[in-house]
């Protein structure tokens, strides 16, 4: 049985984060929501005390934290502003697959760059006309020499207009279906094209856009992983990032109804 007893540091990781989103999140939260704004100002406070790239290994600068550590942090976060908090949040999602599937010096470059300052990475598996079927995916990663090149669109990508580097899925083999996908860290270069910004019904202070690749040449060692293992480097990302996804979730769900509770006790009939 798994104990969710929680030691004194993750009540007090949890204190921090909850302190954070009540002054720093909550007070500006429908503003940001209303306008779109880009909460930058925001970022760069959770970055200063430590609650963004929760799982980076102390070798790389991060604090190291379990996965019930991180999912405390982004419930809190998810009670301040789901929109900031899904912001502050993703560099967790993009950085996972360099830290399963990096090399040493992939890691230190990219997973360091990160926690040196409040830097910002997106994950970018989903396509136009390839969501959960993955293995529909367009975007294509053919090797040259020591290089690989890069071309494709990836849409709904979580900071992709702000991120200085990208963890991209392409095909490197066309027939191959999801046996043929490999997963690459990608600098952001002049071939790196922000083609949308979508303006969503919610969670508007998080920047969401199509980021699209054009002919972008990376070094053979950006390669995470092995060549055309891709999708099992992202599912098992995925099956780590999901629960700090569901924690989010309750603490929306806790701001709910507590804003619910409020307005029950102001409400005439």
């Amino acid at each position: 049985m798994v104990d969710f007893t929680l030691t004194d540091e993750q009540k007090d990781l949890r204190e921090m984060a909850h302190s954070f989103a009540e002054k720093e999140m909550r007070k500006v939260a429908w503003d940001y929501d209303r306008d779109g704004t880009w909460p930058q100002e925001i970022i760069e406070k959770a970055w200063e005390i430590g609650l963004m790239n929760t799982h980076t290994p102390e070798k790389y600068g991060g604090p190291g934290l379990d996965y019930l550590s991180g999912c405390l942090i982004e419930e809190e976060l998810g009670w301040g502003c789901s929109g900031i908090g899904t912001s502050l949040a993703a560099n967790g999602l993009a950085s996972a697959p360099v830290a399963l599937g990096g090399s040493e010096e992939v890691k230190a470059k990219f997973l360091g760059m990160l926690t040196e300052e409040p830097k910002l990475a997106s994950f970018c598996l989903t396509e136009p006309d390839a969501g959960s079927d993955v293995s529909g995916m367009k975007t294509t990663a053919v090797k040259q020499g020591d290089k690989y090149v890069i071309n494709g669109s990836k849409c709904f990508i979580t900071n992709g207009q702000y991120a200085d580097w990208y963890t991209v899925y392409a095909k490197t083999d066309k027939d191959a279906g999801h046996r043929g996908i490999s997963a690459f860290v990608v600098p952001r270069d002049d071939t790196v094209v922000i083609d949308k910004k979508e303006d969503k019904l919610g969670q508007r202070a998080s920047n969401t856009a199509t980021v699209t690749f054009n002919e972008t040449e990376i070094p053979a060692e950006n390669l995470l992983g092995e060549e055309n293992k891709g999708f099992k480097l992202a599912m098992m990302t995925l099956d780590r990032t999901r629960p700090g996804v569901a924690a989010m979730a309750v603490g929306i769900a806790r701001s709910a109804f507590e804003f619910a509770c409020e307005y029950s006790k102001e409400r005439q009939q």
